[in-house]
């Protein structure tokens, strides 16, 4: 069993202590809100585009974006990775690019969708009459019903998340660096020492170039890529954990020792998973003390 450094055990308690008591009911009511009508709409566009689910690959060369409604007709409801198990020629990133599908592949999820859909959120399908007023809401209602409270949670992270980055942001005004534009770092010393960017990407050999939340340039032509990462639950950390360390491997891959990726930590963590990161050598900071973050930076430049 891994060790825990202590260290670590002890900042992931100041930061779940200070996510329970710093809960928020009125912010968390507006993302609650914010989620149900964003639902709604999703849900409505899914039938009209699909002329009341007769026709889910028409919909679906239409926009991708649809898959996230049809998912949650399903008896019992899929998982992207769920689903993709079932249909490997689905694209599930289609659903959050909002690519259409090409109509062959249309087809084959259409038909899979068919044959897991639950036919008693639909009767009229059964039937060949178009819905009632009735059933149409009932539906709307249930898809909401599912998808809401994972949407809201996304929003809270994602509320979280901005000012997170936007502390981060300040800090280094204050110290003194300077916010470059955006773009793709694809060269060594891109990021001129106390120079910073905010939301670019850095290419990598094997993949897409990976987006960073803050870049920063430090002395010899080193880059600390900063991932800022705000978790609501312990197992949401799991995730988050996951993703900087994809992102720390492809970095090291491409760029060696010359990109040094940091974690600024918020929210609810494991211990073990503050510990996966520190173990693969990724700069471990925390919001609740952005002065040492800033300690570190001072250090290097």
């Amino acid at each position: 069993m891994t060790s825990i450094d202590p260290k670590n055990e002890r900042n992931a308690e100041i930061a779940r202590e200070l996510y329970v008591n710093g809960a928020d009911a009125a912010g968390e009511a507006s993302d609650w809100a914010r989620s149900l009508k964003a639902i709604r709409v999703r849900v409505d566009e899914a039938l009209i585009e699909s002329n009341n689910l007769t026709d889910m690959a028409l919909a679906l060369t239409r926009n991708g974006k649809h898959m996230l409604v049809f998912r949650h007709l399903l008896a019992p409801p899929k998982s992207q990775d769920q689903f993709k198990l079932l249909c490997d020629s689905w694209p599930k990133s289609s659903e959050k690019s909002q690519r259409p599908l090409k109509p062959d592949v249309a087809g084959s999820v259409s038909n899979l969708l068919y044959s897991w859909m639950d036919r008693d959120i639909a009767p009229w399908l059964n039937l060949n009459r178009p819905p009632s007023d009735i059933e149409r809401n009932l539906l709307i209602e249930r898809v909401i019903s599912f998808i809401a409270p994972k949407q809201t949670e996304t929003e809270k992270r994602n509320r979280l998340s901005l000012a997170q980055e936007g502390a981060v942001v300040d800090l280094l005004k204050s110290m003194g660096w300077i916010q470059k534009p955006s773009v793709v770092l694809d060269t060594r010393a891109a990021i001129p020492p106390k120079h910073f960017m905010h939301k670019t990407k850095f290419a990598t050999a094997t993949t897409t170039a990976q987006e960073v939340d803050i870049a920063c340039g430090l002395t010899g032509s080193y880059v600390a890529a900063m991932e800022c990462k705000v978790t609501n639950d312990a197992t949401n950390s799991v995730k988050r954990v996951n993703d900087v360390l994809k992102k720390a491997n492809a970095w090291k891959a491409h760029w060696g020792s010359f990109v040094e990726t940091a974690a600024l930590l918020q929210g609810v963590i494991k211990p073990v998973d503050v510990q996966r990161l520190t173990d693969e050598g990724v700069q471990v900071f925390w919001s609740h003390d952005l002065d040492e973050f800033a300690g570190w930076l001072n250090s290097r430049v």
